[in-house]
């Protein structure tokens, strides 16, 4: 068995510390700011998700999406920003977001019961290169994965199905012998089960999704936590 996992909101919580950093944008420029602090937040999350996609969609290189995550965030204050300030602007978000980001505290549990199953373990993560890995030495997890999937470094990202094409061809093994765990249903479960994978549905908070009804072939199930994902494959070891 090969089981791979997706890795932001999957194994590594990074949400406590976009908080930190969108709270230090605001506080520091607040006086500029025509939003509260809740409004700023949560226009916060939807442009920096606009702006990551069209990253992942090969519009945008990595430096450019973030720079263009502030330069839009202060438009909504109708407030211009230079490439310049802009940079400046999200180098203080990062450095606090950068103190925040940590595993899942049920992350470590799964990782070491595969592994002492010799369970191989890989991983799919759309995102930077450089800033995946970091994530992945933060958390002192990098050592329980091969392959290491990491779209910046394949040239492809999720939703496509090449990704899952190419982990396969990495790891050396088969479809029917592979399981994905993943929390978003647009890049990681409706692709992997497109793919023909058998799929585990992280969904942490409940949310409700347009999915298949839970199927045998390939396996479907869903889980609130990675706990409970390690039940379910237990059960096909």
């Amino acid at each position: 068995m090969t089981v791979f996992f997706d890795l932001d909101r999957t194994l590594m919580d990074f949400e406590n510390a976009e908080d930190m950093g969108i709270k230090a944008i605001f506080e520091t420029y607040k006086s500029e700011l025509k939003m509260d602090y809740e409004t700023f937040r949560s226009t916060w999350k939807v442009v920096a998700q606009k702006t990551f996609d069209e990253y992942s969609a090969g519009k945008l290189t990595f430096d450019q999406q973030r720079r263009l995550r502030v330069v839009r965030m202060f438009e909504e204050n109708l407030i211009k920003l230079d490439e310049e300030e802009a940079a400046k602007r999200f180098d203080l978000y990062w450095n606090i977001y950068a103190q925040g980001v940590e595993n899942f505290p049920d992350t470590l549990s799964i990782l070491e019961n595969l592994k002492a199953k010799n369970v191989q373990i890989g991983l799919i993560s759309n995102g930077d290169s450089k800033n995946q890995r970091w994530k992945l030495d933060k958390g002192k997890i990098v050592q329980f994965f091969d392959p290491i999937i990491i779209s910046d470094e394949i040239g492809v990202s999720k939703p496509n199905l090449r990704v899952f094409e190419i982990a396969l061809e990495k790891a050396g093994t088969s479809k029917e012998e592979c399981w994905y765990v993943g929390d978003s249903l647009v890049h990681d479960i409706e692709p992997a089960l497109k793919f023909g994978l058998n799929v585990i549905y992280l969904n942490r908070k409940l949310e409700e999704g347009s999915l298949l009804h839970h199927q045998e072939k390939p396996a479907y199930i869903e889980v609130q936590s990675l706990d409970l994902a390690w039940q379910a494959l237990s059960m096909h070891l």
